[in-house]
């Protein structure tokens, strides 16, 4: 017994040889239905090239503009993070003053240079005659 399903199956298949001229005859029809060769002949790519240069630059003029959007948002980027840090190192200082700043601490400080906190009152001074010097 052989198998005669595989003998006609081997029977009713073309070589591929025969199959590449028709796939070709397929794609010059769908080209000569787009007439592709008229639309890229010399007359018609001279006629549009200025057309062309002109989408070309409008092409650069948007790139560049989105490396430059770009470069500005990542310096807003690092101004905002310098901003903080700043912030915040202005707090610290601003403690670091209050702190430095209070009567105790000053008078402490002082002390080593020989001044001391005054423990009599202000008195005033009245200036009657440009001679004579009130104090009160």
């Amino acid at each position: 017994m052989t198998n005669e399903f595989k003998t006609i199956e081997k029977q009713t298949t073309p070589p591929m040889e025969e199959q590449k001229p028709k796939e070709i005859k397929k794609v010059r029809s769908f080209l000569r239905f787009f007439n592709v060769r008229n639309i890229f002949s010399k007359e018609n790519v001279m006629g549009s090239l200025s057309f062309v240069f002109f989408l070309a630059t409008l092409a650069i003029i948007y790139i560049a503009n989105s490396y430059n959007a770009e470069k500005v948002v990542r310096k807003i980027e690092s101004t905002q993070k310098e901003l903080k840090e700043l912030v915040s190192e202005y707090g610290s200082v601003k403690r670091m003053l209050q702190d430095s700043s209070r009567e105790t601490i000053v008078a402490r400080k002082v002390e080593s240079m020989g001044l001391f906190e005054a423990t009599m009152s202000s008195q005033k001074q009245i200036v009657v005659n440009k001679n004579d010097l009130v104090t009160k």
